[in-house]
C-alpha cells in the first residue's frame, strides 16, 4: 500500500479488479433518459452468442429509461429477435435502403425518423435493419441515422474489436484531429469506414463514438476499465479544479483507488479535507479519468503543499493524464505563492514518475516535519520522498 499522497499515475501496476463503489450505477446515471444507437457491422450479428452481451446490456438500459436503438443486417435480424424473446419490438421490424436517398437531405428522411420514434415511444427499444449484409452500407446508415438523431452515443459493434497502435496495445481513446493517423495505419475497408463514420458523427453532434467487439460491448459501456476505442471531438481531455458537484464522484474514486490498494485508507473527515483544492482530468463532457489534490493547510507556516490522492482509473492508463494533472497542480501552488511541493510514494515506478517531471529526490527531514507526526518510522524508511522547487 501507498503513503497518504500515494499514486496510480497511468499504470504503475495493474490494479485488482474491486468495486469500491457501482461503477455501473455511475453509467447508468449518465445514460439517463438519453438514446444510444447500436449498430452491428457484419459478419458481427450472424451468429446468435454475438447478441449475448448486448442483451444483458439492454436489460440495464430498459431498467434505466435509457431509449435504445439496434441497427442490423437482414441475415442477423431472425438471430437477434430470437434473442431478445420477450424483449423485442413488437411489429414489423423498419428495413432501409441505405443507398436511397443518401444525397439527399435530410437523411434519413423525416419518415425515418418519425419511424423510429414511434417505435422508442411504444417501447425502449427499436430495432431497424438495412435491405443488404454489404457492411459500407450498414455504416453509413448507422452513422447518418445517429447523426440525424443526434444520439448520446453510436457503438459500432465489430469483431475485430477497439483499434490498436503499431506496437498491438489498444487505444483506448481517439480524439478527432488523430484520426487520419489512425486512418493511415488502418488497411481494412470497412475499418477505415467505420473510422470515417465515426469522424463524421462527431461533428454531425452525436455525443461520443465507441468501437468494440460484440462480445465486449458491456465491459465497454459499464465499466472503467474499458474494452474497446472511445472516439471524441472535443480534445482528449482538460484539468480543472472540481467543482462542489463533482465531490461525490471525486470521494468514490478515492474509494476505489483506496479499496484498490493504492490510494492509503482515510476517514470521511479526511477525505473531505481534500475535495476543496482537488483537481480533476475530464473527458470531453463524460466521467473524470483522473483526479489529484493539493494538500497545503497543515505545511502554511512552510509555505509547502504536498501532492496526494493521485489516481487515475485503469481504462485511461498510459493516457498522459497523470502528467497533466500534476502540471496543473504544480501551476495552483505558484498562484499560491508556495516555496515547493513535494510527494510521496512507495511504488518505484511512480518514484521514476517524478523523476522524469523534474522532481528531486529528498530525504524525509527536507519536507514539513507536521508531515511525519503519528507515521510509523519503518515506513518513512519505505518511501521515496520527491521535492520540487518553485521559488
Amino acid at each position: 500500500m501507498n503513503d497518504a499522497s500515494s499514486f496510480h499515475p497511468g499504470g504503475f501496476g495493474e490494479p485488482p479488479r474491486t468495486r469500491s463503489f457501482s461503477e455501473k450505477s455511475f453509467y447508468l446515471e449518465e445514460f439517463y433518459g438519453k438514446s444510444l444507437l447500436f449498430a452491428f457491422v457484419p459478419p458481427a450479428g450472424n451468429r446468435i452468442s454475438d447478441f449475448n452481451s448486448l442483451m444483458q446490456t439492454l436489460r440495464q438500459l430498459k431498467r434505466n429509461q435509457t431509449r435504445c436503438i439496434v441497427i442490423v443486417s437482414p441475415s442477423a435480424l431472425s438471430k437477434l429477435s430470437r434473442r431478445m424473446g420477450r424483449m423485442a419490438p413488437k411489429g414489423p421490424v423498419p428495413v432501409f435502403n441505405p443507398s436511397l436517398g443518401v444525397r439527399s437531405r435530410p437523411y434519413p428522411p423525416d419518415s425515418a425518423v418519425a419511424q423510429i420514434w414511434e417505435g422508442l415511444r411504444a417501447g425502449s427499444t427499436v430495432v431497424a435493419s438495412t435491405n443488404d449484409d454489404d457492411p459500407d452500407d450498414l455504416v453509413v446508415f448507422a452513422q447518418e441515422l445517429a447523426s440525424r438523431l443526434r444520439v448520446f452515443k453510436l457503438i459500432f459493434l465489430d469483431r475485430q474489436d477497439g483499434l490498436v497502435n503499431r506496437k498491438g496495445q489498444r487505444l483506448s481513446f481517439l480524439e478527432s484531429k488523430r484520426i487520419p493517423q489512425a486512418l493511415n495505419s488502418t488497411r481494412s475497408r470497412v475499418r477505415r469506414a467505420i473510422i470515417r463514420s465515426a469522424a463524421r458523427a462527431l461533428r454531425n453532434g452525436v455525443g461520443s463514438v465507441n468501437l468494440v467487439a460484440p462480445r465486449d460491448v458491456y465491459e465497454e459501456l459499464f465499466s472503467f476499465v474499458g474494452a474497446g476505442t472511445l472516439f471524441t471531438e472535443t480534445p482528449y481531455g482538460n484539468v480543472q479544479p472540481i467543482s462542489i458537484d463533482d465531490f461525490q464522484e471525486v470521494e468514490a474514486l478515492i474509494l476505489r483507488g483506496q479499496d484498490e490498494g493504492f490510494l492509503l485508507p482515510r476517514s470521511s473527515e479526511q477525505i473531505a479535507r481534500l475535495l476543496p483544492s482537488c483537481f480533476g482530468y475530464r473527458v470531453g463532457d463524460e466521467h473524470l479519468a483522473g483526479i489529484c489534490a493539493l494538500l497545503t493547510d497543515p505545511y502554511r507556516r512552510e509555505r509547502a503543499g504536498e501532492i496526494t490522492a493521485l489516481y487515475t482509473l485503469t481504462r485511461f492508463q498510459g493516457e498522459g493524464v497523470a502528467v497533466e494533472l500534476v502540471k496543473e497542480v504544480v501551476n495552483e501552488a505558484r498562484a499560491r505563492m508556495l516555496r515547493y511541493v513535494f510527494a510521496c510514494t512507495s511504488e518505484e515506478r511512480a518514484a521514476r514518475f517524478f523523476s522524469r517531471l523534474g522532481f528531486r529526490r529528498v530525504s524525509a527531514k527536507d519536507v514539513p516535519a507536521s508531515k511525519w507526526r503519528g507515521y510509523d518510522p519503518n515506513r518513512i524508511a519505505r518511501l521515496s520522498i520527491f521535492r520540487y522547487e518553485l521559488d
